[in-house]
């Protein structure tokens, strides 16, 4: 009885146990299977690079232009057109998705439109008008025009009931994910990942977008808690594609932690980020940037955040033409004075006396451009002896900028560069102006990219420059 007895037991034994082993036989083949889906997965999501094609057809004469991040720092160009019935075109290079904005005056409010590039060979098409742009293109470039209207995404907002507006943006954010899963058959995995990391970073940019000294509910806080290490868990989320929204989330969380530690000074800040933000491209991009266009920084400042700024971009952003010799393609290379003669960049940047030469790269359609002309006067008046001033429009236009100088400034050290591809303008890679250039007596770059009249280091630089030189 008792050997019958074990016999059955070691067959209830082997029986679990050849049960057991086909179970794990099956796990160990759905794991293959799950691994060799991984892979195929994010083989899909690789790319190498991004070749965007921007055609504008223009049915008026003017400016177009796309701003976005590239590298996490700021971007944008500009298309002109000098004639009506045209139709122009520019191509960029990209490594990673990335989100476009242009902007115009409707009515007269802001409207924002958004288009994402994520092919390798995307094409942007738009038609010109002097009331707005509008997009013919892709329906799948401008997805994110129809999941958002938002147009003061950039205006920090004070919600009259915080509870409601957090429930509100998860609500919409909620939809929109829904939305692009009905449609994810219309886009590859790569596409369609790319529109959910921007969507769900719009999503957290617009969560930490307000005034937090107006919260008061112990449980708002609470919530936004709760997404602040959401966020952090997932931070390295702003590498994977460039969009203005990227630079505003890291303020936006900065923000949030001055808040909670009660400390106002951003820069104090910087060591409570997540780590994994650290040495990213995401985290020195903003931080180069920030350097760069906040005037009121202390030195302490930036040498704090220096340190969280990895050594290739920081000597890249600083020593990009620092130094270098103009060759003589550049400076042999002709440009127009006010009378509209050739005149060659040698003889622009030649002085008899000056130990430097200033120029001013600007338009007669930029806004910030005029707005520094009055400050650009006082320093020309200052410094008329130590310092040779030179402006350079990049005017499309001839005509009108011929009829704006004659009209507003009447100043013979004025000069224009109608091409774009013109080798001084594809040199220091002008995609964005106001921009000053400062050179010494052998051409050589000082900086390539100077203070404006207006800031207040301007004469602080210029002064210790002059002392250099």
């Amino acid at each position: 009885m008792i050997v019958v007895a074990m016999d059955m037991d070691i067959k209830k034994y082997r029986k679990s146990l050849l049960l057991f082993l086909l179970l794990l036989l099956v796990f160990v083949n759905c794991q293959k299977k799950d691994t060799k889906n991984i892979n195929k997965v994010e083989n899909a999501l690789r790319i190498d690079t991004l070749n965007l094609i921007t055609n504008v057809s223009f049915y008026d004469t003017g400016t177009f232009a796309l701003n976005t991040l590239v590298n996490h720092r700021n971007f944008n160009f500009s298309i002109s057109g000098t004639k009506k019935n045209v139709k122009e075109s520019k191509e960029i290079t990209l490594t990673k998705p990335t989100v476009f904005e242009s902007y115009a005056l409707v009515n007269g409010k802001t409207r924002v439109q958004r288009y994402l590039v994520f092919s390798k060979n995307d094409t942007l098409t738009f038609e010109f008008r002097k009331n707005g742009s509008v997009y013919t293109g892709n329906k799948k470039n401008a997805i994110l025009n129809t999941l958002i209207s938002d147009n003061t995404i950039y205006s920090i907002e004070e919600p009259d009931n915080s509870v409601n507006y957090i429930q509100s943006l998860k609500k919409k954010y909620d939809n929109n994910l829904a939305i692009i899963k009905q449609d994810s058959i219309n886009y590859t995995d790569f596409q369609y990942k790319a529109i959910n990391d921007y969507l769900e970073i719009y999503f957290y940019n617009k969560l930490f977008n307000v005034d937090f000294s107006k919260i008061t509910n112990q449980n708002v806080i609470e919530e936004l808690d709760k997404y602040f290490d959401i966020v952090n868990n997932n931070i390295l989320i702003l590498n994977r594609l460039n969009a203005v929204q990227n630079k505003s989330l890291i303020i936006n969380l900065l923000r949030y932690i001055s808040f909670k530690n009660k400390n106002h000074h951003l820069i104090d800040n910087l060591q409570f980020l997540d780590k994994k933000l650290f040495k990213t491209e995401a985290l020195d991009g903003f931080l180069l940037d920030y350097m760069e266009n906040d005037n009121t920084l202390s030195k302490n400042d930036i040498d704090i955040m220096k340190k969280y700024i990895r050594e290739s971009s920081l000597k890249k952003a600083t020593e990009k033409s620092k130094g270098k010799v103009l060759s003589k393609n550049i400076l042999n290379s002709t440009i127009k004075d006010a009378k509209l003669n050739e005149v060659a960049i040698k003889n622009i940047l030649s002085v008899k006396h000056e130990k430097l030469i200033l120029v001013d790269l600007w338009a007669t359609w930029c806004v910030p451009c005029l707005k520094e002309i009055p400050n650009w006067k006082i320093a020309q008046k200052k410094y008329s002896d130590k310092i040779k001033f030179i402006r350079i429009s990049i005017d499309n236009d001839q005509k009108k900028w011929s009829v704006f100088l004659k009209k507003d400034i009447n100043d013979e050290s004025n000069y224009i560069i109608s091409n774009s591809s013109h080798p001084f303008i594809k040199y220091f890679e002008i995609s964005s102006i106001p921009r000053f250039l400062l050179f010494n007596n052998k051409f050589e770059v000082i900086s390539d990219d100077f203070d404006r009249p207006s800031d207040n280091n301007f004469d602080i630089k210029l002064k210790a420059i002059l002392d250099e030189n």
